[in-house]
């Protein structure tokens, strides 16, 4: 029992004394293993129950054998994961005991007699065995679980020879007795043990998909094999698995062939063989308050404009990786030669944020007494230890930093990388996307120029309403693979709504979101549902439209119509289930307020994520707007709250999250 503790208290603290020093593959394995095995008796017994034998002790022995079968490796956490393993297994063993007896010879004279007893096992045995892995390094990994067996065949010969005196026998006449065999009786036939080891991945192809991995295990059983008889087996394993990383099940039409597929089949007649179930769409106007408003069409006003939009100093991070992720717009050195400012300060927000990285190299460029600092976090991941994550944030920084020092060719000396064990506003780490928004690396300059808001004067298109509602459903109800609402322009995509669960009472568009996706002069656009049943086939809805009236500034000129600007300032952006004002927010509001001019109309819009209740981030919204007005001290503005109604970017990034939790100030004034 004092070794079976031993063997659970390794188990246990193994991944507490080993600091991991990479990422566990977040992808499940699949693969066979076989092992050759050494098996080691430890017994105290003189006889089977029911077999008669002279031996005065068995003590141990040993013997050989074979497990293999199927394992089944699926990731946990970082780098923790599960082998599952179902093998069969064939092992045997040998105890042989020498006893010494005193004996009298045919011619009177006293001599001793030395007897073997030997007994000889074997046993086949089915079993499951899940095992708890904990990777050190890529490759190399530990392993700690138990093994459950059934035994499916136990069997045993024994027999008694004479060694000494050689010219001696038996009673029998033979030199041999009490030859037994047969199958081992009052057997256990469940075994149980603890299984502790190692293994290490040898990678087969480039992808990495592939692996042949040696591996050594050593299972200690504390349970006896024969009931009311000392006696148990151990065995240490040494083979190799194979494995392979499955590929990964994909829809076999993309978004784009979907939308195709869908355009050409034709519409479900019910009754029809094959036509389980009828889709329909409709679509209603909705205001920015979520309230509904009943426009069937798309009516857009062009206004001379001034828009101000934040540019968020953070960039996000996969789980378990230290690489940009490619929304951050790479580029190479051609398109360095040519980059320009001004190409990106028309463009969406979201748009404009994911240039970050190249508005930062190009301002460092030009503003070359300017130093940036940057800040890297793991963020709060489970069973990785401080200094890991502290690790894994240099690391993300260091990628930042080389982005920089390559692409934009930043002296490496203008660029600190800063150490801090703890960020200044951290996200909620009991939610998923909070934990998400945590993994960033932070940028700072010792110039305000370089991180500082991104103005531009332009065109604005103002939609009306402002978004629509969309009402996707079947008839009747059906287990469905996935749907689809689809927004389209002629055969141009401009917006997709994607699900492979339930599909959703409501879906909710901010038409304004793909205003770069809209054509000037557009006169419709289509949508339409798209359901795929059980068994993959594209049933699609009748397409529907909605007719686009768009009024320019130059039409607005030919004809003498009162026109207005309208400056959009998206400047605040709150931290997360915050609403206070920081001096760098009461420095910009003052900017705003000095471009306010008499006779204006203003409008406070607060919004929030979509993390929370929706009551709460009502709340949280005015609350934020309510802050903004009091410091900006404009008369008669209009304050309201939208919560996470109709929210300004996709909730499902942490830079939309960001982004939506913000306060606009929109100023209408007469044009002269």
């Amino acid at each position: 029992m004092k070794q079976l503790l031993t063997l659970l208290t390794l188990a246990c603290i193994a991944p507490i004394m080993v600091q991991s020093q990479s990422l566990l593959r977040d992808q499940q394995r699949v693969g066979l293993f076989g092992n050759y095995t050494l098996d080691m008796h430890a017994a105290s017994f003189s006889a089977i129950p029911g077999v008669p034998n002279c031996c005065p002790e068995f003590t141990g022995g040993s013997g050989s054998g074979f497990f293999g079968g199927l394992t089944y490796l699926s990731p946990i956490e970082t780098n923790l994961f599960m082998d599952i393993r179902v093998h069969y297994g064939s092992f045997s063993g040998t105890m042989t005991a020498n006893q010494t007896l005193p004996i009298i010879t045919s011619t009177g004279a006293q001599t001793s007699a030395v007897i073997e007893h030997q007994l000889t096992t074997s046993f086949t045995q089915i079993s499951a065995e899940p095992l708890v892995g904990y990777r050190i390094t890529p490759d190399f990994s530990l392993r700690a679980g138990v093994m459950a067996g059934y035994r499916i065949a136990s069997t045993f010969e024994q027999k008694e020879t004479l060694l000494q005196p050689s010219n001696a026998t038996f009673e029998t006449g033979r030199r041999t007795r009490n030859e037994t065999s047969g199958d081992l009786p009052f057997v256990s036939a469940l075994g149980l043990g603890i299984t502790v080891g190692a293994s290490y991945d040898l990678p087969l192809n480039a992808d990495r998909t592939m692996f042949i991995s040696p591996e050594v295990y050593y299972t200690f059983s504390p349970f006896s094999v024969v009931e009311n008889l000392s006696w148990t087996i151990s065995h240490l394993r040494a083979g190799i698995a194979l494995s392979l990383i499955p590929p990964s099940a994909v829809d076999s039409l993309d978004e784009f062939q979907l939308f195709d597929v869908a355009r050409r089949t034709p519409l479900p007649i019910r009754g029809q063989m094959n036509v389980s179930f009828i889709p329909s769409i409709a679509a209603a106007g909705i205001a920015e308050d979520g309230t509904r408003t009943g426009e069937q069409a798309i009516r857009i006003e062009q206004f001379a404009s001034t828009r101000i939009r934040p540019l968020l100093p953070y960039v996000f991070f996969e789980a378990k990786s230290v690489s940009i992720p490619e929304r951050y717009t790479p580029l190479n050195s051609e398109q360095v030669d040519r980059y320009s400012l001004d190409n990106f300060y028309n463009l969406d927000a979201m748009v404009t944020y994911h240039q970050l990285l190249n508005i930062v190299g190009k301002r460092m460029q030009d503003k070359p007494a300017a130093t940036l600092t940057l800040t890297g976090f793991a963020g709060v991941e489970e069973l990785m230890s401080e200094a890991t994550q502290r690790s894994q944030g240099q690391a993300r920084a260091e990628n930042v930093r080389s982005y920089l020092v390559s692409t934009w060719g930043i002296d490496p000396s203008r660029i600190t990388i800063a150490q801090r064990d703890a960020m200044a506003s951290p996200s909620s780490t009991t939610e998923p996307d909070g934990r998400a928004e945590n993994r960033r690396v932070e940028l700072s300059s010792s110039d305000a120029s370089i991180l500082a808001s991104v103005v531009s004067s332009d065109t604005m298109r103002v939609f009306s309403p402002t978004g629509f509602r969309f009402t996707p459903s079947i008839e009747p109800q059906v287990p469905l693979a996935s749907w689809t609402v689809f927004i389209s322009e002629d055969e141009r995509l401009i917006k997709t709504f994607h699900g492979d669960s339930a599909m959703p009472t409501a879906v909710d568009w901010r038409v304004a979101e793909q205003e770069m996706y809209i054509p000037v002069g557009a006169r419709t656009l289509e949508y339409m549902l798209v359901a795929r049943d059980t068994n993959g086939r594209v049933v699609p809805s009748e397409m529907k439209v909605l007719p686009i009236n768009e009024i320019t500034i130059d039409q607005k000129k030919r004809s003498g119509a009162q026109d207005k600007t309208i400056d959009r300032y998206s400047l605040i952006l709150f931290g997360f289930d915050k609403s206070d004002l920081t001096p760098e927010h009461r420095s910009l509001i003052e900017n705003v307020r000095g471009r306010i001019t008499p006779g204006s109309q203003v409008r406070i819009v607060g919004y929030t994520d979509m993390v929370g209740s929706e009551e709460y981030n009502q709340r949280l919204s005015q609350q934020r707007a309510a802050a903004v007005a009091q410091e900006l001290r404009v008369p008669n503005a209009a304050v309201v709250g939208n919560g996470e109604r109709l929210p300004l970017y996709d909730n499902r990034m942490p830079e939309g999250r960001f982004y939506n939790r913000t306060v606009e100030i929109i100023v209408e004034a007469p044009r002269k």
